[in-house]
């Protein structure tokens, strides 16, 4: 239990990304989403430009879900490093370096745009479905 205080102590907060970078990565999950979900349309028409967006929308999913991810484990490391769930759990006196942690997952969270990329893939992703059958089904002539 020794070592693992001498560790709390020593471990350091992550540092938040400032608002360019935070936008810069939603609006790469953005476009991504829009182009593979864009595939639908560009395939019904020319098989080269299906591919090739396909290839840069995976492309840009994979830059932002590695993002996610790094972030992802930075928030579970500040969780983990200072034992904050069995601190909250069991109610005990939160120190400094603890106020810190719960801070930097506190604003992380608050500044995230995951809601809105989630909420704009699901959107994407309904008007992707119909008019893809409107093609399909020859409802929709473009």
């Amino acid at each position: 239990m020794n070592e693992l205080k001498s560790e709390t102590h020593t471990f350091e907060i992550p540092r938040g990304y400032g608002m360019p970078v935070i936008n810069l990565y939603f609006w790469v999950g953005l476009v991504s989403a829009i182009l593979l979900r864009g595939i639908i349309i560009a395939d019904h028409y020319s098989v080269f430009w299906g591919k090739a967006i396909w290839y840069l929308g995976v492309a840009g999913y994979l830059w932002f879900f590695t993002h996610r991810y790094h972030i992802a484990k930075r928030r579970l490391s500040v969780v983990k490093d200072l034992s904050l769930l069995e601190k909250i759990r069991t109610r005990q006196k939160l120190s400094e370096k603890d106020l810190e942690g719960m801070e930097y997952l506190l604003w992380s969270l608050s500044v995230s745009k995951e809601r809105a990329n989630y909420l704009v893939i699901s959107v994407f992703s309904v008007i992707a479905i119909v008019l893809s059958l409107s093609l399909d089904l020859g409802i929709l002539k473009l």
